[in-house]
């Protein structure tokens, strides 16, 4: 294999891994290997390929890393159980201490469970949630958290 191949091996191969991952680092390897590959073409001995191999990735890589975190940085939006910590909630199904019961928050149901019983048709606060069950409280009006 000449060094032209293996560059473009090399690039491709970081190419195909940008593709299959989410992190936006592999890229500038692939294009840093890219630009190697063409100086080898142009004839260029294999120390000045490989110094601008790793220049031309590195220099990529440091400039972009801000714009990349930027992009990739976790959404800003909680998951939807997590929203829902806070929330006002309507018991649909009276809520015991035994047996819990099921509590409608913003359109769905779920089920919930109280340190207290709550009668069907009253308001209550979610404040935690432990697997797919509500832990809830009754509302107070003047008192949300």
């Amino acid at each position: 294999m000449s060094e032209v191949q293996l560059w473009i091996f090399i690039a491709a191969v970081c190419f195909i891994g940008e593709i299959l991952t989410a992190g936006f680092f592999i890229l500038w390897f692939g294009i840093g290997a890219s630009v190697a590959a063409i100086l080898s073409y142009l004839g260029f001995d294999s120390l000045i390929q490989s110094i601008a191999f790793i220049l031309v990735s590195l220099i990529l890589l440091l400039i972009s890393r801000p714009f990349a975190t930027r992009i990739t940085k976790e959404s800003p939006k909680k998951a939807t159980s997590e929203r829902l910590i806070g929330q006002k909630g309507i018991v649909v199904e009276e809520i015991s201490l035994q047996n819990g019961g099921i509590v409608k928050v913003e359109g769905d149901t779920w089920r919930a469970v109280s340190n207290q019983n709550i009668k069907e048709g009253e308001f209550v606060y979610i404040d935690e949630i432990k697997g797919v069950k509500l832990i809830v409280r009754p509302f107070e009006p003047g008192i949300e958290k």
